[in-house]
């Protein structure tokens, strides 16, 4: 099942952050299962990234909303199979994480991420 990270888990992901992500553990379960998926969002001054950081073991996760700066995405496959109907599967943590792990196991994740060219 689910479970949002709270904030002490969320303390103990930050002192993590100088590792490569396969090197950081989960602080609920302790398994070295740690996952990322971002999704570029439009329609403001800037792109901005929608993150999911989750634990493949227990499922347990944080969202967050951050600037893209000059970072861009170069495949995104929720987006290429939901298309329109992303938002949907947003809504439900769940399966997100479900098709997110199934992704991640065909090789579609992790994503690379690359520098926007300029005036993009």
């Amino acid at each position: 099942m689910a479970r949002p990270y709270d904030q002490h888990h969320g303390e103990a992901l930050r002192a993590q952050l100088h590792l490569p992500l396969p090197e950081r553990t989960c602080p609920i379960c302790g398994h070295m299962t740690m996952r990322a998926y971002h999704h570029t969002k439009y329609g403001r001054t800037e792109p901005a990234w929608i993150n999911y950081l989750w634990c493949g073991n227990c499922h347990a996760y944080s969202s967050s909303f951050t600037g893209a700066g000059r970072k861009m995405v170069e495949s995104d496959p929720l987006l290429e199979q939901y298309g329109d109907r992303i938002a949907e599967v947003f809504r439900d943590p769940e399966r997100l994480l479900e098709i997110l792990d199934g992704y991640w196991k065909a090789g579609k994740l992790p994503q690379v991420i690359s520098r926007r060219p300029r005036g993009r």
